[in-house]
């Protein structure tokens, strides 16, 4: 299709395009194939335009397919651009060497189990207890979490070139309230299924090799923050399986299945499960294995969503007040370790206030954005209701 897209110039007629793709691809590819991936692929997705000659009563229209800009990735800012991030992917390639993707995944197990045999599990809560006495300590934990956050990254971006994609841009946006890193890797669609997969679990595998790294320097030196930031980098990357929202475990079974936007599939599947409804023609296109699996996601991802958001309609009312007092305190709890002198207390206490206020900040705008559509619904219906009583 990434071909077919290409050698549409509006010049050669449907046999000239084959042509071209057949010598490209290094298969015989028909005319009437390329008609079928522009009329039932390319023209649906908005990539082609339609044709002006269609005979409207024979051609069924195209559905629009939009994702849910809710679950999206927004407010984006690229920090690396491109180029760089072609040197830096090219810099970690070998790491997606197979012999060396095995080395790196049997030490990862292999540390893991040493430390627990060692006693590591029991010494969690004395290294937690830790953190509280020495401020200083917690900022390092969290400065080895954003560096894995920012490896992660690394890990999707080498992959894609590895496979023979091009990266894009790296920077910083906000994921539903939450902050969080991005990489550009829409290229990797150009790949196979494995290219994808490989680029969908770069960032897991880069976590592992990261926490590789932890594991080393803890069995070196026992210190126990080091232990701390090696279980919350665990836990991080186990939610990355999670195929609720856009994380990592969401485009693994996307290209698993071979469906792009699952959100998109999920009004039609819900359409379907009405009784005395047909199924829905983006629900009925698919391979019934596929349909199966995307109804047992979406019979899962639905619940989870609906108890998000009734959890945050619920919870925001009662959790503002003590957000505020809790801002409030940590603001003169600052300024009181600043005249004191106690520096590594005074950054702790901003981080905390950092921490509190862009969650506040991405629910304003979430709630902005769960309004948005109502609020135009009502204003389009008031409108219409003026001009009727010729009032407007």
């Amino acid at each position: 299709m990434y071909l077919v897209a290409t050698s549409l110039d509006g010049k050669r007629d449907l046999a000239q395009v084959a042509g071209a793709l057949s010598s490209e691809f290094g298969k015989v590819v028909q005319a009437e194939q390329v008609a079928y991936l522009i009329d039932k692929r390319l023209r649906p997705a908005g990539i082609v335009a339609a044709d002006p000659q269609a005979v409207q009563a024979d051609v069924a229209p195209a559905m629009a397919v939009t994702s849910d800009p809710l679950l999206a990735f927004k407010f984006r800012i690229a920090i690396i651009p491109e180029r760089v991030v072609w040197r830096i992917a090219g810099l970690f390639q070998p790491m997606f060497w197979p012999p060396v993707i095995l080395a790196m995944l049997a030490s990862f197990v292999g540390l893991d189990v040493l430390i627990i045999t060692q006693g590591g599990l029991g010494q969690i809560v004395p290294a937690t207890l830790s953190l509280v006495y020495q401020p200083i300590l917690a900022l390092l934990v969290l400065a080895l979490v954003l560096a894995s956050a920012a490896f992660h990254e690394c890990g999707h971006v080498s992959a894609c070139r590895y496979g023979g994609a091009r990266p894009g841009a790296m920077g910083f946006g906000l994921y539903l309230v939450w902050p969080a890193l991005y990489s550009t890797v829409t290229d990797s669609y150009r790949l196979n299924r494995i290219g994808r997969l490989r680029t969908d679990l770069g960032g897991v595998y880069f976590n592992a090799v990261f926490i590789i790294g932890m594991d080393l320097a803890y069995l070196d030196t026992r210190t126990p923050w080091l232990l701390i930031a090696t279980v919350l980098l665990h836990i991080e990357t186990a939610t990355q399986f999670l195929p609720m929202i856009r994380l990592d475990g969401y485009y693994i079974l996307s290209d698993l299945i071979g469906v792009p936007d699952l959100f998109s599939r999920m009004g039609p599947v819900l359409a379907g499960l009405i009784p005395g409804r047909p199924t829905h023609p983006r629900v009925r296109e698919l391979k019934p294995w596929v349909r199966r699996t995307i109804i047992l996601w979406v019979l899962i991802v639905l619940p989870s969503l609906l108890y998000w958001v009734i959890g945050f309609v619920i919870i925001v009312p009662q959790v503002l007040p003590v957000l505020w007092h809790q801002l409030i305190r940590l603001i003169q709890a600052v300024g009181t370790a600043t005249a004191t002198g106690q520096l590594a207390l005074a950054a702790l206490g901003a981080v905390n206030i950092l921490l509190l206020l862009l969650p506040c900040l991405g629910s304003l705008l979430l709630l902005s954005m769960l309004l948005r559509d109502p609020a135009h619904w009502v204003l389009a219906r008031f409108r219409r209701l003026l001009l009727q009583k010729g009032w407007l």
